[in-house]
């Protein structure tokens, strides 16, 4: 974590590490106290009415002492994915789409990718095959389809793993796509044939405006996620052979649901920021595809 001052007059405290001013920005929404969140001198400045400047700097001193010893200080050795320094790996990770789909290519109903993986909800129900839940986030109808998801998905994704950390973030990517096919497979009746990672992506912008309405409805603060929604759904059309809407809906849905609640937590989003704890989150979301992938094919 970053290091911290806390000040007298309007400014109640200041840090270097934005995670940090984050997390005091929802300590001090939690007890009601109204503030702003600003850029200031290499770091972020938390700043109060003039008169709740005692009760900010009180709750802001009381959270850092309930958690001055947690998490317990390690000698952690430097490391090319450093989750700590908040630069993530999005590019790499997201390049890996595209690598995936020049080995798939575009949609086939034939295609050995496309029969194992894409998310058929007769399939799915009728026999159990609950992988295509996140295989089929891997999958793109075409490259128009891949791009998009992409470039649009790596922005708001980046940010994303720049507030949560590289491993939290992704683990909760791949927890927002399957959840929304899920519910979009679940509460409808028709048969039902998609691809994409689109539905991560609608996730992804979920997250984000949760955890910021969490922290009061900054319209500033949400036009890059809303904005970045709106510009994926111009650039895939809400109509198309393997275009979801259902799948956009509740992948958003349940992002906002689980942005919101994470927010309430802010001891644990401090507690997950180690690079052993972000490590340990971002295997499990490459053991969810791995595995999913694995089960998919072999029942080829």
């Amino acid at each position: 974590m970053g290091t911290a001052n806390f000040l007298t007059e309007t400014v109640a405290g200041w840090t270097a590490n934005y995670q940090q001013a984050y997390l005091w920005s929802l300590v001090l929404h939690s007890a009601h106290i109204e503030h702003d969140l600003k850029p200031y001198d290499g770091g972020w400045n938390i700043s109060v009415d003039e008169d709740m400047v005692g009760a900010a700097v009180g709750e802001l001193e009381a959270y850092e002492y309930e958690n001055q010893n947690w998490p317990p200080p390690k000698n952690e050795p430097e490391s090319l994915l450093s989750f700590r320094k908040r630069h993530p790996p999005t590019v790499l990770l997201m390049g890996l789409l595209v690598l995936f789909f020049s080995q798939t290519g575009p949609w086939s109903s034939h295609g050995l990718w496309f029969q194992a993986g894409s998310v058929d909800s007769v399939r799915i129900k009728a026999h159990s095959e609950w992988w295509r839940l996140v295989t089929g986030l891997t999958l793109h109808a075409d490259a128009v389809h891949l791009m998009g998801n992409v470039i649009i998905g790596g922005i708001i994704i980046h940010f994303l793993c720049k507030i949560l950390g590289s491993g939290l973030g992704w683990f909760l990517v791949v927890l927002v796509g399957l959840s929304g096919n899920a519910m979009n497979i679940f509460i409808r009746d028709a048969a039902h044939l998609a691809v994409g990672f689109s539905t991560s992506v609608f996730g992804v912008v979920g997250l984000l405006s949760g955890l910021e309405m969490k922290r009061g409805f900054n319209v500033k603060a949400m036009l890059l996620p809303f904005g970045a929604g709106v510009s994926l759904l111009a650039m895939l059309g809400s109509e198309g052979a393997r275009t979801d809407l259902g799948a956009h809906f509740w992948g958003l849905f349940c992002g906002i649901f689980l942005g919101f609640s994470l927010a309430s937590f802010p001891s644990f989003l401090k507690w997950s920021a180690t690079i052993p704890r972000q490590f340990f989150f971002f295997a499990i979301a490459a053991a969810i595809v791995v595995c999913s992938w694995w089960l998919a094919l072999m029942r080829i």
